[in-house]
């Protein structure tokens, strides 16, 4: 499969770091690795749920599809998210490559059939579940309680966080995504997004590039505006 589990971006996830050295190949020996190029779909909505992945490189979106076509990012998902869990028998949800994406896939049965040997995987597999549903939890407070300057430091913030990890930039990253996926995210519109970014740069608290490389240049204050952005401000 080619996959070198000790030098990959996932190896300290969640699922993964339930494995030591010494066991890690039980997880990995029912593993297939999948590439997914820039703009294609890792997995389809109403797909059936037979396989879960565990991203490896690259960065992808979780979006839905409403039924007069328009579409709300559910998240953006970073190398070492593990993504597929469903109660039902088909994804409500489909996962776009934002980059060039490699992943790890399994059959469902195959990540449960490990359960036995390694009973850690399932409080593991339930604990992800459930940060899923706290991270959903947030974004509704985000798009019900904020209004769109507070959005987008909101966002800046949390994409810092997560992409750090990925890229270990200080406070200077590229964004993946582009402003129309920012604006699905969000619920806002392209046009309220960039409006947005204008405003954060006028007040010095960003920079932001022609090829979308992101400076955050005070970030205690850009935490301010996350939390409160008066309209005198």
């Amino acid at each position: 499969m080619g996959i070198d589990c000790q030098n990959c971006k996932a190896r300290s996830s969640q699922l993964c770091s339930v494995f030591n050295d010494d066991n890690i190949a039980d997880l990995f020996s029912l593993a297939h690795s999948v590439k997914v190029g820039k703009g294609s779909y890792l997995l389809h909505e109403e797909d059936s749920t037979k396989y879960v992945y565990n991203l490896s490189s690259g960065v992808s979106a979780v979006e839905r599809l409403a039924s007069d076509g328009r579409r709300q990012i559910i998240a953006f998902v970073y190398p070492g998210d593990f993504i597929g869990i469903s109660s039902g028998p088909a994804y409500s949800f489909s996962d776009r490559a934002l980059t060039d994406v490699t992943a790890c896939k399994w059959h469902i049965r195959d990540i449960e059939a490990l359960y036995v040997k390694h009973p850690e995987l399932e409080h593991r597999v339930y604990e992800i579940a459930t940060r899923v549903l706290a991270a959903t939890m947030d974004q509704i407070f985000v798009l019900g309680r904020k209004n769109a300057v507070e959005k987008i430091a909101y966002f800046l913030l949390y994409i810092d966080k997560r992409q750090v990890k990925y890229d270990g930039h200080t406070d200077e990253f590229t964004l993946p995504m582009t402003r129309a996926d920012i604006a699905d995210y969000l619920g806002i519109t392209v046009e309220t997004v960039s409006r947005a970014f204008s405003l954060l740069k006028k007040k010095g608290l960003i920079e932001l590039s022609q090829n979308w490389v992101v400076h955050l240049k005070d970030k205690d204050k850009l935490a301010e505006v996350a939390d409160h952005f008066g309209p005198n401000s």
